[in-house]
């Protein structure tokens, strides 16, 4: 990258509020359509860790604040989803506070999910059973008890009681005494993945991690679980997670967890396997769309990309460390480029592994988050650890040099998916259908498809039984033949010619078939002497057409029409149980005599 690229910014400054005495991390950022008019606002978590200060939910439309929710504990993560179908289109904001699921929807409080408790260690559990208040509280002897249990094993009551100074340990003891031990399901991260469709406005299903390392998926409209999973077959504490594909087809869930690890679940799996070790400690973790490569920032001031299979394709050492991580989503040229941020106030935007640009700001990001605001397509929201809060807006005229790529890349980095064309209406109209009705639509393509292969298997079954052509081009033998007679009785002559000027051909025999209640045959079978190359042989056989007062079953009511009056004729071979020729004759109708 060329000093004379970066001469001219692509980015507008359109707002820097150093007041905004905002306080949160990666992640806990979204620009989302609230409010159901269309228009993206900026959802943070407000993180305020000192003492007499609460955490808050706030909104912005632009740059102001809209709304402003206090939350009743420390918040861990946040995500927005759409939980049903109903117009207007208004998405529901999720923000994990211990092991509560806080739902609010046009910014009011809409619904809350409490995870399922954990059960306690036996040995923590038969200490409070055996508490008898009429009997007297020892207390030192049910802290004593408590501490020889690993203390991150303990519920939250025994961990409290122990870091209690004794002259309140008995006070503790006697407030809990008629409660059931139960370890508290802390949320640590969560994310969302889309149910059934892609589409902006779909179903989308929450997915929780928590401390225990157990992953939960959410039904989005009854808020059950649709799944639970472990992280991995060890103890792992999910740190971030990310999901890519659809939950009801394939979908892979991506969590990194505290123990520098990488595990994959997909679909039908109750258990994650490890597919990435890190050395440094993760940071930030990115699933870049158009590649489908997995980006890992580690607090070694490294950067690495991986394969969705876990295979490293390649790392860049940073000159600071970095803080966070963002997409910047470049649909109208087709890319994908990877914000980093930097300790200093510095962030840079790759593509693959290629600088493109770096944006200065002047305190360390925290938080980085991109997307559209508003009537802005490409807005960039950066908040500092000082507090402050920064919305750039990406140039139209801002192309990032995308055609001059680095050849030392791996092929598999720019692999990107074509344009697509614009969805007609033809195609809007056929997915609604397909989304309304997609089982009937699946069984009646089933029943089709199956009905052509049946068809297909009958057509060619009758070629293979009974060759319709009069040359058999193997054979070489011309048939035809010619029916006299007025009725009821004819005389039909067959003539069976050799085509072959060198082979003769020999042990053939001639089967005439009609039905025995319309016509009866002199003869049926006629053997066919060797018939010399370039000669024809003749057959003559009777036919006599049977009336009404011929016909053996007299109570029987015969209906001819003209596909009845038919006398097929099968030329044979020996040894063989297929026709060699086969061939259909017309027979005419009786002349009534007046």
């Amino acid at each position: 990258m060329s000093k004379s690229d970066l001469k001219i910014s692509r980015w507008l400054d359109a707002h820097f509020d150093r007041s905004a005495n905002l306080n949160t991390l990666p992640r806990n950022a979204i620009l989302s359509n609230v409010a159901g008019d269309g228009e993206n606002r900026l959802i943070i978590v407000d993180l305020k860790l000192e003492r007499d200060t609460r955490c808050r939910l706030k909104v912005y439309k632009g740059t102001l604040v809209a709304a402003d929710t206090v939350l009743p504990d420390v918040p861990s993560s946040i995500i927005s989803f759409y939980h049903d179908r109903l117009n207007p289109r208004t998405p529901v904001v999720g923000v994990g506070c211990v092991n509560d699921l806080l739902m609010f929807k046009n910014n009011k409080p809409f619904f809350k999910y409490s995870l399922p408790g954990l059960p306690v260690l036996p040995a923590e559990y038969d200490t409070w059973k055996s508490i008898d208040k009429n009997a007297g509280i020892d207390v030192r002897a049910v802290v004593e008890r408590l501490k020889g249990i690993s203390f991150h094993s303990l519920s939250s009551r025994s961990q409290q009681l122990l870091n209690l100074p004794p002259s309140k340990q008995e006070e503790f003891i006697l407030s809990y005494l008629n409660n059931e031990p139960m370890r508290i399901n802390l949320i640590t991260c969560m994310t969302t993945l889309k149910k059934s469709s892609q589409d902006t406005y779909s179903i989308a299903c929450p997915i929780i991690g928590t401390e225990a390392g157990i992953i939960y998926v959410l039904d989005p409209q009854n808020f059950s679980i649709l799944l639970q999973a472990n992280v991995c077959n060890i103890k792992n504490t999910p740190y971030i997670i990310t999901a890519t594909g659809l939950y009801d087809v394939d979908y892979k869930i991506l969590v990194a967890t505290r123990e520098n690890q990488v595990c994959l679940l997909k679909r039908g799996w109750v258990e994650g396997k490890g597919i990435i070790q890190t050395t440094g400690t993760i940071v930030e973790i990115l699933v870049v769309p158009g590649d489908n490569l997995i980006v890992i920032a580690t607090t070694d001031k490294m950067l690495h990309s991986y394969t969705k299979k876990g295979q490293k394709l390649w790392s860049i050492e940073m000159t600071f460390p970095i803080t966070c991580l963002c997409v910047v989503a470049l649909k109208h040229l087709n890319a994908y480029l990877i914000a980093v941020g930097l300790k200093g106030g510095l962030i840079q935007l790759y593509q693959g592994r290629r600088p493109v640009d770096y944006i200065t700001v002047p305190d360390t990001p925290s938080c980085i988050t991109f997307g559209q605001m508003g009537q802005e397509e490409h807005v960039m929201v950066i908040i500092t650890f000082g507090g402050a809060i920064i919305f750039k807006i990406l140039k139209r005229t801002a192309d990032f040099n995308l055609s001059h790529q680095d050849t030392s890349m791996p092929l598999l980095n720019y692999n990107k998916s074509l344009p697509l064309p614009k969805r007609s209406k033809l195609f809007l109209e056929q997915s609604m259908r397909e989304r309304e009705d997609p089982a009937a639509m699946h069984r009646n393509f089933q029943q089709d498809l199956i009905r052509l292969r049946l068809l297909t298997a009958k057509e060619i079954a009758q070629n293979l039984n009974y060759q319709t052509g009069n040359t058999n081009e193997r054979k070489q033998i011309k048939l035809s033949a010619q029916v006299m007679g007025l009725g009821p009785k004819f005389t039909v002559i067959l003539s069976l010619e050799n085509m072959n000027s060198d082979t003769p051909i020999t042990e053939m025999s001639v089967v005439f078939h009609v039905k025995r209640e319309i016509y009866h045959l002199s003869s049926y079978i006629f053997k066919i002497p060797m018939i010399p190359p370039t000669l024809s042989y003749k057959i003559k056989t009777s036919v006599h057409e049977l009336t009404s007062n011929e016909i053996i079953e007299p109570t029987k009511v015969v209906l001819l029409d003209a596909k009845q009056r038919v006398l097929r004729v099968f030329v044979m071979k020996k040894d063989l149980n297929i026709p060699v020729l086969a061939a259909t004759i017309n027979m005419p109708s009786t002349e009534l005599a007046f």
